[in-house]
């Protein structure tokens, strides 16, 4: 008789008490979808995206865009119409170069080329009709019955009289050199001229002043 009070399941495990679903988890206070994500507060349709005016601004940036390329096209159009437009004329830098490998040719690193001395300590006759052979210097053109654009000389004074000169070497196209003494205005139809000159001492402490002028002609490429 006392088995049937203490197995009271209704006492016991009152479900109804213990896992009162609608307390605890009530769907409708934690998850109120309506106040959570009003979707018509956030994403207000009508205010972030307006189709009208998205229309007027892709026409005024398409506007825009095309006055930027027409500008960047027309720049584009100026520089190379200026780069290839008109001759650039590269003659003082050649006449620059040509003096300076002659002048290497005969005095490099303090000392005289050895092929322009004798046993003597003089100038050999030889190196002077050879200098281009021996410098390895080609002043020729493929066009025949053109005078050479090229003419350089160089001059060796001793010290002692710098008015008289020991030594000229010269090759190339000597009528060019007539262009070095004018002084115009429109100098660039003229050859273009470089002069340098230095001192050189041979073995027996004699001291030369060495004069190169180096000329290039090229007139009717540059000036046309």
């Amino acid at each position: 008789m006392i088995k049937k009070i203490n197995t009271l399941k209704g006492i016991n495990t009152p479900k109804g008490i213990n896992t009162l679903k609608g307390i605890n988890t009530p769907k409708g206070i934690n998850t109120l979808k309506g106040i959570n994500t009003p979707k018509g507060i956030n994403t207000p349709k009508g205010i972030n995206t307006p189709k009208g005016i998205n229309k007027k601004g892709d026409k005024l940036l398409s506007i825009y865009w095309f006055a930027i390329l027409v500008i960047v096209a027309v720049g584009v159009v100026l520089m190379v119409n200026s780069f290839y437009g008109k001759n650039y004329d590269v003659r003082k830098q050649e006449s620059e170069i040509l003096g300076q490998k002659v002048a290497d040719c005969i005095y490099f690193g303090g000392e005289f080329n050895p092929l322009l001395l004798n046993n003597q300590g003089g100038f050999r006759e030889d190196f002077k009709d050879n200098f281009l052979e021996k410098c390895s210097l080609n002043l020729t053109i493929n066009e025949e019955f053109k005078r050479p654009p090229y003419y350089f000389e160089v001059e060796f004074f001793l010290e002692e009289d710098l008015r008289k000169s020991s030594l000229l070497i010269s090759e190339g196209n000597k009528n060019w050199k007539s262009d070095c003494d004018v002084s115009v205005s429109g100098k660039s139809k003229l050859a273009t001229c470089f002069n340098q000159e230095f001192f050189a001492k041979l073995n027996s402490d004699s001291v030369y002043l060495i004069k190169v002028l180096s000329i290039v002609g090229k007139v009717e490429e540059n000036t046309n």
